[in-house]
């Protein structure tokens, strides 16, 4: 199997030391690039209002976006040191069809993400990245469990 390309999606969780290990692993043994995508959704804020607790969407401020990047530069060191070729992408307002646009420009091969135990309500109401690109990918996903 020709594994070219590897997309994985970090988030800053706790599952992605993980998410990173695991495309470093199989960078290696396949001789693969690695593509770090960090995609900034509008961060969205529950405002209590009593019975009803709508959702309000907000854009992430240039701070962030800054921080998020320096966070990639860092994860990638410890592969571009050890001889992996990485790239890294920050995406704004980035949906699922923006991460299988990303996989699909780049010929993604492979597609790592990680897993977050959300209650039922949280994935009805902000739904799960991670199930939404399974449904959607044109690849394999490897699911890394946050375990």
């Amino acid at each position: 199997m020709m594994m070219k390309t590897i997309l994985a999606l970090v988030d800053f969780s706790d599952v992605t030391p993980k998410i990173v290990t695991q495309a470093q692993m199989l960078a290696q043994a396949f001789h693969s690039r690695v593509i770090l995508l960090h995609g900034l959704p509008k961060d969205p804020r529950v405002i209590d209002l009593g019975l009803v607790s709508p959702i309000v969407y907000v854009k992430p401020n240039e701070e962030s976006v800054e921080a998020g990047f320096a966070k990639l530069q860092k994860l990638a060191e410890p592969m571009t040191t050890s001889g992996i070729k990485v790239s890294m992408v920050e995406l704004r307002g980035a949906t699922v069809e923006h991460i299988v646009a990303v996989a699909q420009k780049h010929e993604a091969d492979l597609i790592i993400v990680g897993t977050h135990h959300h209650n039922a309500f949280y994935n009805l109401i902000i739904g799960s990245i991670t199930d939404e690109v399974l449904k959607r990918a044109s690849c394999p996903v490897l699911v890394v469990p946050n375990n």
